[in-house]
């Protein structure tokens, strides 16, 4: 059990086999619980998300220390009563991890908009080989909601590609790090 932003990290079943060997394997169940994302927001600067978050990696396997197999689930938590707002910058960043294309508030009557109210976010994967398989939490028209927003002004963020390559959904992620900066030590 691990305590982070204000949430727990709970790792299970941990198996490690051949840890010397040539092709060292682990595998893990792991389950999020309660992360406040204005907290991991501030430290990872990839933009701003106020609310909670839960998360499982189901059924984590790790051969040479690269994922093989995973089924990995993130999202608002049901019943969350935190107040939940996302900024541009986090909107475009969920954007360019969902599709790999990002600058999607740069023009119309939104850049005005700091930031906008959601009522829930999230995002899955199952990894199969080299294979992500994407969802959200809601289907949408051609994809699935990686943000469902609320109110007005009113802001989704719609996946549209089901199947990535994992390393071009690492790529986008380390891409969205990077120019965030990394961590943010206070």
């Amino acid at each position: 059990l691990v305590r982070a932003f204000d949430g727990t990290v709970t790792l299970g079943d941990l198996r490690l086999r051949d840890p010397l060997g040539v092709a060292p394997e682990l595998s893990a169940q792991i389950q999020v619980r309660g992360l406040d994302l204005a907290e991991l927001t501030r430290t990872f600067d990839v933009g701003r998300i106020t609310g909670r978050l839960d998360g499982d990696i189901r059924d984590l396997v790790l051969v040479r220390w690269s994922p093989v197999y995973f089924d990995a689930v993130f999202r608002t938590p049901p019943g969350d009563t935190t107040p939940r707002r996302i900024s541009q910058r986090a909107v475009d960043n969920l954007t360019r991890v969902g599709s790999g294309v990002g600058g999607a508030l740069s023009g119309g009557f939104l850049r005005f908009f700091e930031d906008f109210s959601y009522r829930q976010l999230g995002l899955s994967c199952r990894l199969v080989g080299e294979v992500c398989t994407m969802d959200g939490v809601a289907p949408a028209p051609q994809g699935y909601y990686i943000v469902q927003g609320s109110g007005l002004p009113r802001i989704d963020v719609i996946g549209f590609t089901r199947e990535v390559a994992w390393r071009d959904l690492v790529n986008r992620l380390a891409t969205v790090a990077l120019e965030g900066g990394g961590p943010v030590v206070r």
